[in-house]
């Protein structure tokens, strides 16, 4: 009979856990400059998402270990990842929609994240892919380096690096969302309001409003 109760509660505890509603839950895919940062602010803006920028977090990290990392292009190792991502997602509300910027960056965690999210109660709705030349990305991260002063953008041995990991690791996530029907294949190189407006019709959207 103990053993009964002990299930149970087991049961209950994860009833609990699960979210009575999931509002959207996207990625952003896209080479660096492509304009990942500056969507994500639009939707959280507009369309009142929750954003993870995994970069983000990196950056205002104290570690020394995982600045310097990124300072030289290099993608932090999965564990590390994973376990900065399930803290984060362990605060939000996802009736509110959540966006995953920086997040998956190679396959296996493509897959991790479809383990993680389930076991929160909630799935994946889409995989935006912003898709952009690498002339207009490179192109925009010299604008940004100057306007912004981040210490990545402005080494040109570091931006091969971060496209070179891109091509390498992250390009076959997009054959994944592919197979799975959640890419939304959306063509970047145009103004930003024009890149908003492709990504919430893409999503089923309405437009938002920036708050005065």
């Amino acid at each position: 009979m103990e053993q009964i109760k002990d299930f149970s509660s087991f049961l209950n505890e994860r009833v609990i856990q699960i979210p009575d509603k999931q509002g959207k839950i996207i990625v952003l895919l896209g080479p660096p400059g492509a304009g990942k940062g500056t969507l994500a602010k639009k939707l959280v803006k507009r369309n009142g998402f929750q954003h993870i920028s995994t970069g983000d977090m990196i950056r205002k990290s104290e570690d020394k270990e995982l600045k310097d990392l990124i300072a030289k292009g290099k993608f932090v190792p999965d564990k590390t990842m994973i376990k900065l991502l399930k803290e984060k997602l362990a605060t939000l509300d996802f009736e509110k929609g959540v966006i995953l910027d920086g997040f998956p960056r190679t396959l296996d965690q493509a897959q991790k994240l479809d383990s993680i999210l389930g076991k929160m109660g909630v799935g994946l709705s889409s995989a935006v892919y912003l898709n952009i030349s690498s002339d207009t990305a490179k192109e925009r991260l010299a604008k940004r380096a100057e306007e912004e002063d981040r210490e990545d953008d402005k080494d040109v041995e570091t931006i091969k690096q971060r496209f070179k990991e891109f091509k390498e690791k992250t390009v076959p996530i997009i054959d994944f969302y592919k197979r799975s029907r959640k890419l939304k294949d959306i063509k970047s190189g145009v103004p930003e309001e024009e890149v908003y407006t492709r990504v919430i019709d893409s999503l089923g959207l309405k437009a938002g409003k920036d708050e005065e």
